[in-house]
């Protein structure tokens, strides 16, 4: 679960900072599992997701027939309407039965990648869309909205427990296996029991003068008993922040850290601190501050002899507060969701699963395309082989290894990259395996200049003497996903192109301008071939020499469609020059040979990349 904080370009909140912490203290230290989204240029996460189109048919015919029965003060009959195109099923087992068949679907396809906890986000922010879009028509009565939910809570939880149990008893390990033993349902849960994720499009618009009426179950809590409890608890808050009280301040900047003390008496920071459960526990255990105004106010004083006694009126209080808090979580979720319409081009709908970045919720079909384009990174240090094999020791060549790939990992995250493996003395990094963007191939060769640029700064500074070979290579590759145990996952792209980034950062041993003892011109290089660079080679035999950055033409080919390149054409082939304003660097990317690989049928097109 990705929560975005606050800050340039983010969401703004109303009830909560936006920190990870938070949802913790909500959901649970180990927060529900959610895919990845895909971030359009300079956006947040965006998750794109197709429902059944007869989702929302069989849900506004359910929600009618319960409005008819709570307006007619009966019982809820589902025969009262019938979904059209169902065969004349009532409306309840219609959509009864599509929910759990979809939801069926989505644990079998599952792979510990949070598709049921997507598919309800999704399928509660179209619902919610109903209801509003149900109640704005002429005459009805809007409390009935807020009294639906005893019984849309009970459809859903039983809808759920109906296929839970079903894979407990026909398939208890595929349960376990696709969703994990640590398989955190705090998110569904919250969904149904909450109310406000359903009956509430956006938490922008939420007004607890209309939700908190005499006929809403959902909450015991009165709008007045809010407002007396809300306003002492305000007034002891400006006390306190006047008085700079110590223990209030530590408690402050400790539960609402990314709030400065200037902050504290605005409008909108207020709010979020008046919905911290730990100030409000501060604040109710303050019996000369606000202990002594809580029992001496008349509605407070009635309400907690109706409950039994203050704990109980408390209690409601703050399970209010959590509910909100919960549901402007959700509601930031659900922002970064965007449901496609049904009638969307089918060609859209092709390339947006093609490239993994659509989930699609039906009964029957494959919920996400695991084949997509992705652009693959090895990187090899060259000579490691031979140092292990000589007198150094493991523990030195480990630290040697720690010291060289340590620094690693913040380029491949500045680039949007992955790092699917270490492999001893080298490493893979894929590009649009996790995440696909239109940049995976100029981030990859971004990674790439970068690595080196890194290694020569430790030839520099003698930290190394090692040189790396880097490939690149853009093809289709299957996403895997591999259960190592209970609650672990291995993910990683498998395939034929994989085979050939790999290949690619071989390299046939020695230099073309080596011979076998270090000195004079390899055999199989003509003067020709001595006069170009030789960080990249491809000899006479088509065997590759890789110390520097090879890739493909597959990559070149992606690359020139979304990176203007000058292209120039020589005796050799094609050379590509292009500027890129985030390395501030000329690149050059020039053809320098066919290379042949033993189990690749054709010969593979190689471009070495450099500086200019």
């Amino acid at each position: 679960m990705v929560i975005l904080a606050q800050g340039p370009g983010r969401r703004t909140t109303r009830f909560i900072e936006g920190r990870a912490e938070e949802a913790a203290e909500l959901f649970g230290v180990n927060l529900p599992r959610l895919p990845e989204g895909h971030a359009p240029a300079g956006g947040d996460p965006v998750l794109v997701v197709e429902l059944h189109s007869g989702l929302k048919v069989r849900a506004a015919a359910f929600l009618a027939g319960i409005y008819q029965s709570l307006a007619e003060r009966r019982a809820p009959d589902p025969r009262l309407s019938v979904v059209p195109g169902a065969g004349g099923e009532d409306a309840q087992g219609a959509y009864l039965r599509l929910l759990t068949e979809i939801t069926s679907n989505i644990i079998a396809n599952d792979r510990r990648l949070g598709l049921l906890n997507l598919f309800w986000l999704a399928h509660s922010k179209e619902i919610a869309q109903v209801i509003e879009e149900f109640f704005r028509r002429d005459r009805l009565k809007s409390h009935i909205k807020y009294q639906m939910h005893p019984l849309l809570r009970g459809f859903y939880r039983n809808a759920h427990r109906m296929i839970w149990q079903r894979f407990r008893n026909t398939a208890p390990e595929r349960l376990r296996y696709n969703l994990g033993d640590d398989f955190n349902g705090s998110l569904i849960e919250s969904i149904f029991d909450d109310q406000l994720s359903l009956t509430e499009p956006s938490i922008a618009q939420l007004n607890l003068a209309n939700v908190l009426i005499d006929q809403n179950k959902r909450f015991r809590l009165t709008f007045p008993e809010y407002k007396e409890i809300w306003g002492i608890c305000r007034e002891r808050l400006w006390a306190g922040l006047g008085r700079r009280e110590s223990r209030l301040l530590d408690l402050l900047s400790q539960r609402l850290p990314n709030l400065s003390a200037d902050q504290y008496r605005d409008e909108a920071t207020e709010q979020k601190i008046l919905f911290n459960r730990h100030v409000l526990t501060q604040l109710f255990t303050d019996y000369e501050g606000t202990g002594e105004r809580l029992r001496g106010n008349r509605t407070l004083r009635q309400g907690a002899e109706r409950r039994g006694s203050w704990g109980e009126l408390l209690a409601d209080y703050l399970d209010l507060v959590d509910a909100v808090r919960r549901t402007e979580v959700i509601d930031l979720l659900r922002q970064g969701i965007t449901i496609i319409p049904p009638g969307l081009d089918d060609r859209q709908l092709r390339e947006l699963f093609a490239e993994g970045r659509l989930y699609r919720f039906h009964e029957s079909l494959e919920v996400l395309n695991s084949a997509r384009k992705v652009t693959i990174l090895f990187a090899d240090l060259r000579g490691f082989t031979r140092t292990s094999e000589g007198g150094v020791s493991e523990g030195e060549l480990t630290q040697h290894l720690y010291e060289v790939f340590d620094p690693l990992a913040g380029i491949v995250k500045r680039f949007h990259g992955t790092i699917d493996k270490f492999t001893g003395d080298g490493v893979m990094i894929t590009f649009g395996a996790i995440t696909a963007s239109k940049q995976d191939e100029l981030n990859a060769i971004r990674t790439a200049l970068a690595l080196q640029d890194l290694m020569a700064g430790f030839r520099r500074e003698g930290k190394t003497h090692f040189e790396m070979g880097i490939s690149l290579h853009t093809g289709r590759a299957q996403i895997a996903r591999f259960i190592l145990d209970e609650t672990a996952m291995d993910t990683t792209v498998i395939g034929r192109h994989v085979n050939v980034a790999g290949r690619l950062s071989g390299s046939g041993g020695k230099g073309p301008k080596e011979d076998e003892d270090g000195g004079g011109v390899s055999a199989a290089s003509s003067e020709e071939e001595t006069q170009q660079p030789a960080q990249v080679w491809v000899d006479a035999a088509g065997v590759l020499y890789n110390s520097g950055i090879a890739a493909s033409q597959d990559t070149v080919d992606a690359l020139a469609q979304v990176v203007p390149m000058e292209r120039q054409e020589g005796e050799r082939g094609s050379t590509f020059t292009f500027s890129d304003p985030i390395l501030g660097k000329n690149i050059l990317i020039e053809y320098v040979g066919d290379a042949k690989f033993k189990g690749v049928v054709r010969s593979v097109p190689v471009y070495r990349i450099a500086e200019r």
